[in-house]
C-alpha cells in the first residue's frame, strides 16, 4: 500500500481551545445567535478512548470569533446504564423547530457503537432520547459482534454521525461502520440514514467504502462530514493519517469516486462563515501525524481552506 504520508501538505492549524488537564477528540461546531458551540469529547491527557474515566463527557465551550473560547460545564456525562452507559464518542448538533438535537456515537459496556441522540432547549441542559439508540447498522452488510463468525465480544463499530439538511426536504445523517467479510477484507464504509423529523430514521446503506488501514492511528474511515458546494456534495473523511475527500453530483453519489488526500487533520469539521471556509483538527500536533508523541495531548485546532468556487480545496500553509 502506498503510504499515505507522501500526499499530505501540512496546513497552518493555530491552537484555539485547551481544556484543562483532558485531551479534545472528536467533536462539532454549532452557531446559533451570534454565538459558537463548541461539544467534543474530553479525556485525561494521554489516556486511551476506552479507559475508565476517559470520554465520559462532552466538553462544552463559547465563543463569539472562534479563537477566545469560554469552558462551560461538562454536558452527557455517562451514568453507567444503557447504550452509552460506558463512553460517548464524536458529537454533532443541529436545529430544528426552537429544539436541538444532539447525535452522538453511545459505547456500552461491551464496547459496542450504536447512534443515539440528546435534546435541549438552551444548548446548555441536554436529555436523552428514550428511544435510544436510534440508527444501528443492517446486519445484511455491517460487520456485527456475533455475527457472521465474528466473535461475540468484538467491538460494533458504528459512530461518529453527522447530521444536515437536504434541499431536497430531508435530513441524512452519515455515520461510519465497517462491513462484513462477503464485501471483501477489512472494508470500512460512511453509510447514511435518511428522516423527515430527525426521530424516525431509514437506511440509505453504505455509499462510500475504502480498506481499512493498516498502521495505526485510524483504522477505518472515521469522522465524515459534508458539504455542499457548488451544486455537488463534498464527502470530508479520516482514514490513515490524512483527511480525504471525494465529490458527488448528489448526497448519496459517492459509491464509485476516488478518494483525494487533503492533508493532515484528525477529526476534521469543514465549515464556512464570513465568506472563508475553515478546517479544525484535534487531539495532536498537526506536525504530528503519525501521533509518535502527541496523541491525547492537545485541544482545538482551527485551520482554512483556500477553496474557489469550482475547484477543489487546498489547506492553506
Amino acid at each position: 500500500m502506498r503510504d499515505a504520508r507522501a500526499d499530505i501538505r501540512l496546513g497552518a492549524f493555530e491552537e484555539v481551545l485547551r481544556v484543562e488537564g483532558r485531551y479534545v477528540n472528536d467533536h462539532c461546531l454549532y452557531r446559533h445567535e451570534g454565538r459558537w458551540h463548541f461539544y467534543g469529547i474530553v479525556g485525561p491527557l494521554g489516556r486511551g478512548c476506552y479507559d475508565a474515566g476517559s470520554e465520559v463527557s462532552f466538553a462544552h465551550a463559547t465563543s463569539r470569533d472562534l479563537r477566545v473560547w469560554k469552558v462551560a460545564e461538562d454536558v452527557l456525562v455517562v451514568d453507567r446504564t444503557g447504550p452509552d452507559g460506558a463512553h460517548v464518542f464524536a458529537p454533532h448538533v443541529i436545529g430544528r423547530d426552537n429544539r436541538f438535537y444532539m447525535f452522538y456515537t453511545g459505547v456500552d459496556e461491551h464496547r459496542r457503537q450504536r447512534l443515539c441522540v440528546a435534546t435541549s432547549e438552551d444548548l446548555y441542559a441536554w436529555r436523552r432520547s428514550e428511544a435510544n439508540p436510534v440508527i444501528v447498522p443492517s446486519l445484511s452488510w455491517a460487520k456485527w459482534p456475533g455475527h457472521e463468525g465474528e466473535p461475540a465480544n468484538a467491538i460494533g463499530n458504528c459512530r461518529d454521525p453527522h447530521v444536515m439538511w437536504l434541499p431536497e426536504g430531508r435530513y441524512a445523517a452519515y455515520w461510519v461502520a465497517e462491513m462484513s467479510r462477503r464485501y471483501g477484507d477489512d472494508m470500512s464504509c460512511v453509510a447514511a440514514s435518511v428522516s423527515d423529523d430527525l426521530e424516525h430514521w431509514e437506511e440509505v446503506g453504505p455509499i462510500f467504502a475504502k480498506r481499512c488501514w493498516s498502521k495505526p492511528p485510524t483504522r477505518s474511515v472515521e469522522s465524515p462530514c459534508v458539504v455542499i458546494r457548488d451544486d455537488g456534495y463534498w464527502l470530508f473523511f479520516k482514514h490513515g493519517w490524512a483527511t480525504h475527500y471525494v465529490h458527488g453530483d448528489g448526497p448519496f453519489d459517492f459509491r464509485d469516486c476516488q478518494s483525494t488526500p487533503l492533508g493532515y487533520a484528525h477529526a476534521a469539521e469543514v465549515f464556512a462563515w464570513h465568506d472563508r471556509w475553515y478546517i479544525t483538527h484535534c487531539s495532536g500536533d498537526p506536525d504530528d501525524p503519525e501521533y509518535r508523541s502527541s496523541n491525547r495531548t492537545r485541544g482545538l485546532f482551527l485551520g482554512e481552506l483556500d477553496w474557489p468556487a469550482g475547484k477543489a480545496p487546498r489547506l492553506k500553509g
